[in-house]
């Protein structure tokens, strides 16, 4: 017999506000390309622009998981009223 999948939920002390994730992880979840979320980040003022690691040029940029989950809302209420 095989073990039964399930899916895991986040434990309820786990608060996205101090989740980092990453370029490609927040592109994902917004259902975009890493590229279009590039592009979105440089032509939407209210998509987040996440913070460097460090101060060199080749850090790493990371995104509050919060920030996206609220970008997310904003793109779905944005574009709702468009397909309705």
């Amino acid at each position: 017999m095989q073990a039964e999948k399930t899916h895991t939920v986040p434990e309820s002390w786990v608060d996205p506000r101090f989740v980092q994730i990453t370029r490609k992880e927040a592109a994902r979840i917004l259902g975009r390309s890493p590229t279009e979320f590039d592009r979105m980040r440089k032509s939407d003022p209210e998509c987040p622009q996440g913070f460097k690691t460090g101060a060199d040029r080749s850090c790493s940029v990371l995104f509050r998981l919060s920030d996206v989950y609220d970008y997310s809302a904003i793109l779905m209420d944005r574009y709702s009223g468009k397909n309705a």
